[in-house]
């Protein structure tokens, strides 16, 4: 169960279906307007954040993504529209394919030197 935080915007009906498309289902929306929502406190099973950049101010953007950097979560950065976010949520989705080959390589790799004893045995 993955859980999104989007920030920026009022009618984000858009932004939800497409979340729910990459199998995002608990959404959270804060509008980015209000006083207190720079005070507020990034819900800790947020595995993604959507800051709609047309409609929050820097000072919060930045705050935002301060805090998501301190706890590893991903930020993407869409103006008000669904389109933009599908584009950059398939582009992360094949990022991550992409990384995920990397490190299946250099595992096999690395498995391969350590079985060739090129590699000290402390790196095993």
């Amino acid at each position: 169960m993955s859980k999104a935080l989007v920030v920026g915007g009022d009618m984000i009906d858009g932004i939800r279906q497409v979340l729910t498309g990459h199998g995002i289902d608990g959404i959270t929306h804060w509008s980015g307007r209000k006083v207190g929502d720079g005070n507020k406190i990034i819900p800790q099973d947020v595995k993604l954040i959507v800051l709609v950049t047309d409609w929050i101010s820097h000072s919060l953007t930045k705050k935002i993504k301060l805090n998501a950097a301190k706890r590893g979560v991903r930020v993407v950065y869409t103006p008000n529209g669904s389109a933009t976010l599908q584009a950059r949520l398939d582009r992360i989705s094949q990022d991550t394919a992409t990384e995920g080959e990397c490190r299946s390589l250099i595992n096999n790799i690395l498995g391969l030197l350590i079985r060739s004893k090129i590699l000290i045995e402390r790196y095993s």
